[in-house]
């Protein structure tokens, strides 16, 4: 019980370490298919805007900063959760791929999903702008 006691008080700080991890680790995504940053990816060497991995690749840019620095949080993890339901869907979820993460290389997108979902409720975390905002009279 003194174990559980003395790790919860650090909840909120721990909070914040999962939410810019995953955010830098999106932010990454997003670099790499605009930029070629931090190496490039063949894959997105002819990357539009207006196609799905272009607004893919700006989701991930804004939103990934965005949940990194802990500003407005809870909308774009929302918006984050939504692209990668939406990923695993459409590029995973193939019928001759089956539909368990692990067969068909999906697994990174539903655990990116449900961190940001779970954001999307818990918030930022002390250690984010959100925070400062709201300790601002």
């Amino acid at each position: 019980m003194a174990l559980e006691a003395h790790l919860s008080r650090y909840q909120s700080q721990v909070l914040s370490i999962l939410r810019i991890m995953a955010g830098l680790l999106f932010l990454s995504s997003g670099l790499q298919k605009w930029f070629a940053f931090p190496v490039a990816n063949p894959s997105f060497a002819n990357i539009t805007l207006l196609s799905m991995l272009g607004i893919g690749g700006l989701i991930e840019i804004i939103g990934g900063a965005l949940v990194t620095i802990g500003l407005f949080t809870r909308a774009a993890a929302f918006i984050m959760s939504g692209e990668m339901a939406v990923a695993y869907w459409y590029f995973a979820n193939r019928p001759s791929r089956g539909f368990m993460p692990i067969v068909n290389g999906g697994t990174l997108e539903v655990l990116y999903c449900f961190v940001f979902f779970y954001l999307v409720f818990a918030g930022a975390g002390v250690w984010s702008l959100d925070a400062v905002w709201r300790k601002k009279p």
